[in-house]
């Protein structure tokens, strides 16, 4: 069976920097299940022109293509979906990611796919491509985790397929091999020198109503030597020396983060990572066990500096918490990349001077300053649809202008114009740009070279691009 897998383009204004973990690690199951051909095309990293990509996909005939990736890709699958059926109707086509598990029907609508994976796609990959072994147009209906047109072209959403329990068991590493990794380990994504995203759990036990979770909130995860070696794997067969993890909650147990430690002081103590952080979670002896043990950078939402508003957002951290992380980063040596979220229901002048005086307060910055945008799945997305703000018919139209979250979208507002939401946007950013104290350009050095060791020199040689990023998202130099 000939298998074509696309991953999309994201972020187009940064250089590409996240592997696409999910198509990896299901191309990596369909080689070791059913021996396929697979082609892996990787238009992301690659930054294809249209042309090139209708070329490749009209040279690969296949039995099967799958694509998928983040809601602001939904544009792209769309668009891949068509080519696809144009040069090959045959093709099953089948999708997944939160740009297709979030709003299935609304994909099946638009595009020319054939089946959205609704949930996690290892077990349902597998008896996917068993069925289409079978027959050509096989009967979908007791397979768990999908939507497709029947016969009739009446949208079905099947039951969906029960969570992955055990994901040292039950799933894999992503096919490395089929990947441009001279391109994503060229490009850091939170830290220094050959620096991979990593994702060792799913699932958060938190309720953000911002926030799409689509594996549940119960935090399942590798265990620490499962974690230990994939990194000794990517550091032998390709050098890596920083690991970004990118999981919802790489701290959540305790236990495996301090077993982790562990094992990285003893089998690789060279090997730098990042992860991100709660304030709800973090403590003095977390922050000073992971310090000591090679992670040079924690990343918190702390969205506003408002009470009412982070209670608003069901957070479950208040300001307290907060200011007491920021103490702790600060006396660790470590860095402190904070985001926050404007334009939040019930969000007003007041609010918003909260947040900058916090932010004045602690003597930080408002860089990574967000939108508040409306995704598909969150609580979020259901308040934008029940007030009017996205019609029930215009969901579409809504998901095809989405992009980044630093780009005004909605106004969810009842106390600002569109204008007026902008205007406060940039205000902020200035507000705590200007009060901003940073600590001397001696100093940074210094504290770059404490926390990164040998690989502190790559900070002083990053290009302006990367400063760009480190500084959006990274904060790799705002102590």
């Amino acid at each position: 069976m000939k298998v074509l897998i696309i991953n999309p383009p994201i972020r187009l204004d940064d250089k590409p920097r996240n592997i696409p973990h999910g198509l990896a690690i299901l191309a990596n199951i369909l080689r070791q299940k059913f021996r396929c051909q697979i082609l892996f095309v990787d238009w992301n990293a690659y930054r294809y022109s249209i042309e090139k990509i209708k070329a490749i996909i009209k040279s690969f005939p296949c039995d099967v293509a799958m694509i998928g990736g983040l809601i602001p890709t939904y544009k792209y699958l769309i668009k891949i979906s068509n080519i696809i059926k144009k040069y090959h109707p045959k093709t099953k086509i089948l999708a997944g990611g939160s740009a297709a598990m979030s709003i299935p029907k609304v994909l099946l609508e638009n595009s020319m796919i054939d089946v959205v994976c609704t949930g996690e796609g290892e077990v349902t990959i597998v008896r996917l491509i068993e069925s289409f072994q079978q027959e050509e147009n096989p009967d979908f209906s007791a397979i768990r985790g999908i939507a497709y047109s029947d016969n009739e072209g009446k949208i079905l959403v099947n039951e969906p397929e029960p969570l992955i329990q055990n994901l040292d068991q039950d799933s894999l590493l992503p096919a490395y091999d089929l990947l441009p990794m001279n391109i994503y380990l060229a490009n850091p994504v939170a830290g220094l020198g050959r620096d991979i995203d990593f994702i060792s759990g799913r699932g958060c036990p938190y309720h953000c109503t911002f926030c799409y979770q689509p594996w549940g909130h119960k935090n399942r995860k590798h265990s620490s030597g499962f974690i230990k070696d994939a990194i000794l794997f990517l550091k032998k067969n390709y050098q890596v020396n920083f690991i970004s993890f990118q999981d919802d909650l790489f701290i959540a147990d305790k236990k495996r983060l301090y077993d982790f430690c562990e094992l990285r002081n003893r089998y690789f103590p060279d090997i730098y990572w990042s992860c991100t952080g709660r304030a709800n979670i973090c403590d003095e002896e977390l922050i000073k066990i992971v310090r000591e043990s090679g992670c040079t950078l924690i990343s918190y939402g702390f969205e506003s500096g408002s009470q009412r508003m982070l209670n608003s957002m069901n957070k479950k951290i208040n300001l307290d918490q907060m200011e007491h992380v920021v103490d702790l980063n600060r006396k660790y040596g470590l860095p402190i990349p904070v985001s926050f979220i404007l334009g939040m229901p019930d969000e007003n002048e007041q609010s918003c001077k909260e947040t900058v005086e916090f932010c004045i307060k602690n003597n930080l910055t408002l860089d990574s300053l967000m939108f508040a945008t409306p995704y598909p799945g969150t609580a979020l997305f259901d308040f934008a649809i029940k007030t009017g703000r996205i019609k029930k018919n215009g969901i579409h139209d809504f998901v095809m202008r989405l992009g980044d979250a630093r780009d005004f979208v909605v106004n969810l507002t009842d106390s600002f114009t569109d204008e007026e939401l902008k205007r406060k946007y940039n205000e902020m950013i200035s507000l705590a740009k200007k009060a901003y104290n940073p600590i001397s350009q001696n100093e940074i050095e210094e504290k770059i070279k404490s926390l990164y060791g040998p690989l502190s020199e790559m900070f002083f040689n990053l290009s302006s691009e990367d400063k760009e990023h480190q500084a959006k998202h990274g904060a790799i130099g705002l102590f």
